[in-house]
């Protein structure tokens, strides 16, 4: 019996270091602000600029855009059920939440599949 528990504490330990292997953690990397745009985002951030106040309203309450910025770029959060409350991992929207986002465990690929919006001016 104590050999069973034994071999269970084993498998439980390396499926633990293999899975932090093969998920690693992306906080603290600031290499993953550098996403690539098509055409048609890198035109709406070039002509569509959008000052602090603008943001600041784009909190996702009473019908208001549902909005954050991340490294001088405003995306639209509102299609994601997570942020229907304004918030997600206390991240709140109608905010630049670049430094936020650099310290979570969140890879390039989440900012590569937001909708941008435009350009951010602070």
């Amino acid at each position: 019996m104590k050999r069973w528990i034994l071999v269970a504490v084993v498998v439980l330990v390396l499926g633990a270091i293999a899975w932090a292997y093969l998920n690693p953690s992306h906080a603290g990397d600031r290499s993953k602000l550098e996403r690539t745009f098509t055409a048609q985002e890198q035109q709406l951030i070039t002509d569509v600029r959008i000052t602090p106040v603008q943001l600041s309203k784009a909190t996702c309450e009473d019908g208001a855009h549902c909005w954050i910025a991340v490294d001088g770029v405003v995306y639209d959060m509102g299609a994601f059920r997570k942020w229907a409350r304004g918030d997600h991992h206390d991240v709140k929207a109608g905010q630049d939440v670049t430094e936020q986002f650099v310290d979570s465990g969140h890879a390039v690929q989440v900012l590569q599949k937001l909708p941008v919006v435009g350009g951010y001016r602070a």
